[in-house]
């Protein structure tokens, strides 16, 4: 029996509701339809939804992404040819809802990453999106893992609390891609989440101070005082601020402008940046409500 009966009649309508394109209402639609099976199947609680906001309707348009991690058993592996066996046992794709789909997965060699490409067909409108899996351990994991509260789109009164990736494992990801990629990086969304989870997250700085080194020797990225300065230039730098402009474009939502949200970073990371290049420990706190150290 179908759990779902929602067609292209119904989405149709809702998009007019709502004004916004049908194919933007639709993917998010097949990707919450994907995330609530994932969520209630034998490994929900083991599957991190690294990204919850892909589900927003404001976001982006073109690219439909759902990114997770993993948690593997002790002496597990994220394999393609297990996790292919999960979607196919646990998944029911054919009688959770009247999306029809198919899909095709690759490993990299050189990770412990899986990339599946979906092709979801409602009434012979399909979208493309894609599955990003991290596979990591429990002891990779410094935090317990967060929820969030996902409220159909098609059934308002509906609302599924989804697993997701623990912000302050989200935060060093996103630092790390920062500081590793410079002005090379690709998504710029990085630097939404790092301001928008120091609005949220309060640190002890001698404490991050320790985990930031770690963290960035473990990935040879290095503290120098070159790339200090590198990134220092970047609040009055005009290529960044041309891609974040770019970045804002593509986002059907306000966003701050680049000094607002850089600075936030800026003014999180010079001080402890600062002091490890003198050899001393920054003693101050972060305050989110602040949005500044008190020492």
């Amino acid at each position: 029996m179908r759990r779902n009966l929602i067609g292209i009649a119904a989405i149709r309508e809702k998009s007019a509701e709502l004004d916004l394109p049908m194919e933007r209402l639709l993917a998010v639609y097949m990707m919450e339809q994907l995330v609530l099976c994932l969520s209630v199947s034998e490994r929900g609680e083991r599957l991190l939804l690294k990204n919850p906001g892909a589900l927003s309707l404001n976001g982006r348009s073109g690219s439909y992404q759902l990114r997770y991690v993993y948690v593997c058993a002790d002496t597990e592996r994220l394999t393609k040819a297990d996790f292919a066996a999960f979607l196919k046992k646990s998944v029911k794709w054919e009688t959770q809802t009247n999306i029809n789909w198919s899909w095709r997965s690759h490993m990299e060699s050189t990770s412990q990453r899986l990339e599946v490409e979906l092709n979801g067909e409602l009434e012979g409108v399909r979208i493309p999106l894609s599955l990003v899996v991290d596979g990591i351990h429990s002891t990779d994991l410094a935090h317990e893992a967060g929820t969030y509260a996902m409220r159909l789109i098609m059934e308002t009164s509906k609302v599924q609390q989804v697993m997701v990736y623990p912000l302050e494992e989200q935060f060093l990801d996103d630092l790390g891609e920062a500081l590793g990629s410079l002005e090379l990086i690709r998504d710029m969304g990085v630097y939404e989440r790092l301001y928008d989870a120091l609005g949220l997250l309060g640190f002890e700085g001698r404490q991050f101070q320790k985990k930031l080194d770690q963290y960035c020797g473990e990935r040879q990225i290095s503290l120098d005082a070159t790339r200090y300065a590198q990134m220092e230039h970047y609040l009055n730098y005009p290529y960044m601020n041309k891609k974040w402009q770019a970045y804002r474009k593509r986002c059907r939502r306000q966003l701050l402008d680049w000094e607002t949200v850089y600075g936030r970073f800026w003014q999180f990371l010079q001080p402890l940046w600062s002091a490890r290049l003198q050899d001393m420990i920054y003693l101050g706190s972060w305050i989110p409500e602040l949005g500044r150290y008190l020492d």
